[in-house]
This record gives structure tokens, C-alpha cells and sequence, in this order.
């Protein structure tokens, strides 16, 4: 039985079959002097440079790609100006901000953050959407993407007369495409989708922006559900957060929470530290939100409480 040659990858196998997904796939793996990429089989072949050949699974490499690009950010990720959230645009999608304003100390003094505070009420004027991407993606200003994470809003299907009047009332819904995401990452899979398709059966197109939104949807979700169990509608438990983005690149931030019984309303002296012995990061920030929700309590940043606006005002 003869061995089947080396077969050149596709422009839709390039991004499944890299050098990162092989080492995600297989932390022992050498990603040096490679020759090139090349798909034989079931096995995915790399030449190196002397010659020789290493073959590794070729499903390895496509769940580490489908797990690379559905990550989860941490949570101060894609937040605007004041811990904003994604802002309504139109035809059901969002703008979702990059999170400058957050990935060192100084950043809110960056000339992206400045952009950003300047145009976060202001993206509703621009009506074309290519128009807004431009905007929010140049090189000049890299303010965030444009997301429909439940797809966008196309212009409505024309009534059919003919049609059953009890189906009038489907037919005057708008239709609304597949999930969305103006990114770079998911444009790329996108215009490969066929190709994509024919190495994973059933795939559709997704990115790390989209994984945040629907995270930070269901968090509000949660916390909405929270506040309305209260008997009184005004809730007793509740957490003031604050956020110190970190000196620089290579280290963490400080997420610092205070916890009371008496309302949010409630005087600082009957706010207490949570696991004051504990430091917490951007990185705990989703489950801490979760166990939150889960114990009945509501978290509101502690900038917007006014008797607790000084407790953390040097790491605002």
C-alpha cells in the first residue's frame, strides 16, 4: 500500500493546521525551524528544516483551534469608559468596546480610551455599518467591533398575499442573519467557511468577542434575576466592586470587593471586606460575579455608590 503525499493546505486548513495549534494540541511540540505544514491522511505533517518529519493527530489541532477562538477574556476585556458595557447600535447589533481603558494604569489616558469616551454615545449617528467598522477598527483608533450575536437585523420579507393569513404575523418578523462579528478572526472564517466546513462537520463561524457578549449578557441576566426575587424589590444583599488595572502588561490587576446585608444604600461602616486575606484579579472577576448570583447577592460598582465613592479612590 503506497502512502498518500504530502498535501499543501487550503487557505481554510491554514488556520486550523498552525504551528500555535499544534503546540496548544501538544505542549512538547517544537514550534522551531519548520519547513512547512502539510496534512497527509488523518495526520498532520511537519517538515522541519533538516528534513525530517514529525506527524501529529489531525483532531488535535482542530480542537485546540475551536477552543483558541471560543475563549473567554477576562472580564475588563471589552468594557468602555466607566465599566460600560456592549452599546445598542441598530438592526440588533452592538458595539462591543476593546478595553483599553483597563489593561494598565494609565491606559484610560491612552488616545484609544480618549476616542472611546468621546464616541461612546455618539455611534447611532454613523448609519452604514461599513462606515462604523471603519471607525472602530482603523489602524487610528482600534475602538472595539461590531457584534450581533443573535444575527443582524435584514430588511424584512415581503407579505406574500397569497399566503395563509394565520402565517401573517411570522411573515411580518424580521429575518435576522447567522451570529456575527466584524473581527478580524471571524471575517477570516467567514470568507472560508466552505473550506472550514469540509475539515469540521457543521461549523459555524465564531470568535472570542462573541463568547464575551454572551457571557456578559447572561451575567446581566442573573444579576436582573437577583434584584427582582427581593420581597421588597429593593434588594438587601449586596457587593460594591472596584477595579485597579494593573501597572503593566506583565502583571495583574486588583479586584476588591465590599459585602453588606443592609441595602446598597447602606453607610460604609456596615460594609465589610470580602476575604479581606485574599487577592483577587481580573481573572477571578466572572466566577466571583457567579458566586454572587448564586449566594442572592446584587454587585454594583462601588464608583457609582456615592457614601462609598472614596473607600478605593487612589486605585480608581
Amino acid at each position: 500500500m503506497t502512502t498518500q503525499a504530502l498535501q499543501e493546505l487550503n487557505p481554510a486548513q491554514e488556520l486550523i493546521y498552525t504551528r500555535t495549534n499544534l503546540r496548544r494540541a501538544n505542549p512538547d511540540f517544537d514550534d522551531t525551524d519548520i519547513a512547512g505544514i502539510y496534512l497527509q491522511d488523518q495526520t498532520c505533517v511537519v517538515v522541519r528544516r533538516d528534513g525530517s518529519q514529525q506527524s501529529y493527530e489531525r483532531q488535535g489541532c482542530k480542537d485546540a483551534f475551536l477552543s483558541y477562538t471560543t475563549r473567554l477574556k477576562d472580564f475588563f476585556s471589552y468594557l468602555g469608559p466607566d465599566y460600560r458595557g456592549p452599546s445598542i447600535w441598530r438592526d440588533n447589533a452592538y458595539v462591543i468596546f476593546k478595553g483599553w481603558h483597563y489593561v494598565h494604569q494609565h491606559g484610560k489616558r491612552t488616545s484609544n480610551a480618549m476616542l472611546q469616551r468621546q464616541w461612546a454615545d455618539k455611534f447611532m449617528r454613523l448609519t452604514d455599518s461599513r462606515k462604523l467598522i471603519t471607525l472602530l477598527q482603523s489602524d487610528q483608533t482600534d475602538l472595539g467591533h461590531l457584534v450581533a450575536p443573535d444575527g443582524m437585523r435584514l430588511p424584512e420579507r415581503p407579505i406574500d398575499l397569497n399566503a395563509d393569513l394565520n402565517d401573517e404575523q411570522d411573515q411580518q418578523q424580521p429575518i435576522l442573519s447567522e451570529p456575527y462579528c466584524s473581527c478580524g478572526s471571524f471575517q477570516r472564517q467567514l470568507n472560508n467557511l466552505e473550506g472550514l466546513q469540509a475539515e469540521i462537520e457543521g461549523y459555524k463561524p465564531r470568535c472570542i468577542h462573541l463568547t464575551w457578549f454572551n457571557k456578559y449578557r447572561d451575567l446581566l441576566c442573573r444579576r436582573t434575576e437577583v434584584r427582582n426575587a427581593s420581597p421588597s424589590g429593593t434588594p438587601d444583599k449586596c457587593v460594591a466592586w472596584w477595579y485597579a488595572p494593573p501597572a503593566d502588561h506583565t502583571s495583574d490587576g486588583r479586584f476588591m470587593l465590599l459585602h453588606t446585608t443592609r441595602g446598597a444604600q447602606a453607610p460604609l461602616t456596615h460594609w465589610r471586606h470580602y476575604k479581606p486575606k485574599e487577592v483577587f484579579t481580573q481573572h477571578h472577576a466572572w466566577d466571583l460575579f457567579n458566586s454572587m448570583a448564586d449566594a442572592g447577592y446584587v454587585p454594583f460598582p462601588g464608583t457609582s455608590l456615592p457614601q462609598l465613592n472614596n473607600a478605593f479612590k487612589d486605585n480608581e
